[in-house]
Order: C-alpha cells, then structure tokens, then sequence
C-alpha cells in the first residue's frame, strides 16, 4: 500500500500549483493587452483552482489607473465560487460574476475571458451572429449566441443570464458590452478570445464581398474532436506567448 502524503507536503504542492496558476494568469493578461483584444485594457480573465472551490481572478487594477500591460502576479486575487473576495491586496473586479456563474454550471471550463474586443462586439451591437468561417472559426459552430443585455454582468443573477446564453458554447456576445470565451486551460481560453476577435473581422470582411459561407460541418466536427482540437490549440500557443513584453524584456535584457 502507498502511505499517504503527508499533510503540509500535500499544502506545499497546492500553494506551488496556485503560484504557477497565478504567473500564468497575470502573463494573459498582458498577451491580451499586447494583442488588442481589450481597448484601454479593460477586462479581465480567470481560472479555477484546480479540486477547490476558489477561483483566482484580477483585482481592480483599473480603479488605480494602471493599464493591464504591467499584471503582475500580486495584481491577481482569490473568490470563492460565490464571488467572496478571500485573499489579495485588491478588490476583486466586479464583473466576477460573470465568470463564477459559467464555472459553477459548467466543470469542462476552467478559465474565462472577458473582452471587449473590436470587431466582436460590432457583431452584438448589430445583432449578428458571428459564424464559423476561416481556419479559426471551428470551434464558434454553429454560431456564436449574443445576449441581449448591454450592462455589466455585476451580479449573480446576471450571471446566470450569460451563463444560459452561452449554454455549452465556448464563446458568448454581450450586446454594446463585449465578449466571453471559454477553456480548459487558462492558455485556452486565451487562444478562444484572439480566435474570436479573427474570426469576427473574418467574418465582417468577407460580407463585403459577398455571401458569408460558413465552415461545412465535416470540418467543425474534425476541428472539434480528438488530435485535431488539440492542435487548434497547442500549435498556436507559443505565438501569443511571444507577445508577453515581458518576455521580450528578458530576452533583450539577455542578449
């Protein structure tokens, strides 16, 4: 038989595991600062503490005027599945709700990002469903939903309100307020919200030519299934991990 773990090395390989999630959420916040995906970097990303109850969310940063750029691992703050603010130097932001809802209805997502990113949020505001075009567009199938509701998604009530309009979707619309997008994986859900924002402007500029044509469905169900989901994601990664400044800096700083 295996002897169990003992109880503070059990302590030490979660606070390690928080401490890794917590790095890797502030480094998404400044990839999606470099890449446009939120204008004067408002919005925010989460991820769920793995076997807990907590999710680690950003602190209202904004509310000291600082851009998202410079998210460090201290700007980012623990909630429990309820949205109680639990640990962190800062408050919460408020649209945790937004993020906590969705998680509690759906255990197959463990990071969400909220965005208002350009060309997404024209499709809200006009009505029009962003639909699966291009080589990105797979996973959006058959459509991405809007929810007609263009307020901050500030309380539990709301939340649930994006949480029905997204269903089992990976993506949602928030009309005139921006964009969700989740994953399995902080990296994830990541990726969803710039393959949103490609497949929005995709979309918008092929409709100036013509017809939209959307992906057939032999295709959505390849992308959306065993090697080739995988690959949407992993192959992609390290090009949005190279927008991080901070790792330029250290490169620069290196050579």
């Amino acid at each position: 038989m295996h002897s169990p773990v003992p109880v503070d090395r059990a302590l030490r390989t979660q606070e390690t595991e928080v401490i890794d999630l917590r790095r890797r959420l502030a480094k998404v916040h400044r990839i999606l600062t470099a890449g446009g995906i939120w204008p004067l970097t408002k919005g925010h990303a989460s991820a769920r503490i793995p076997g807990t109850d907590r999710v680690l969310i950003l602190g209202h940063i904004h509310s000291q005027g600082r851009s998202l750029i410079d998210t460090d691992v201290d700007d980012i703050v623990t909630v429990d599945i309820e949205g109680k603010w639990l640990e962190g130097r800062i408050e919460p932001v408020d649209e945790r709700f937004l993020h906590l809802e969705i998680m509690k209805a759906r255990p197959d997502v463990t990071s969400i990002v909220h965005a208002h990113s350009t060309y997404a949020t024209a499709f809200g505001i006009a009505g029009v469903n962003i639909l699966p075009v291009g080589n990105r567009g797979g996973i959006f199938a058959p459509q991405v939903p809007i929810l007609d509701f263009d307020r901050q998604i500030d309380t539990p009530e709301r939340g649930r309100m994006a949480r029905d309009a997204i269903g089992d979707g990976c993506a949602l619309v928030l009309k005139n307020h921006g964009t969700v997008a989740c994953g399995d994986s902080i990296e994830n859900a990541c990726i969803t919200a710039f393959a949103l924002e490609e497949t929005a402007q995709l979309h918008w500029i092929a409709a100036q030519l013509g017809p939209v044509q959307k992906i057939s469905s032999g295709e959505v169900r390849s992308v959306l299934t065993g090697a080739r989901k995988e690959e949407f994601f992993s192959h992609v990664w390290g090009h949005y991990s190279r927008m991080d400044p901070w790792d330029r800096s250290s490169s620069n700083g290196s050579s």
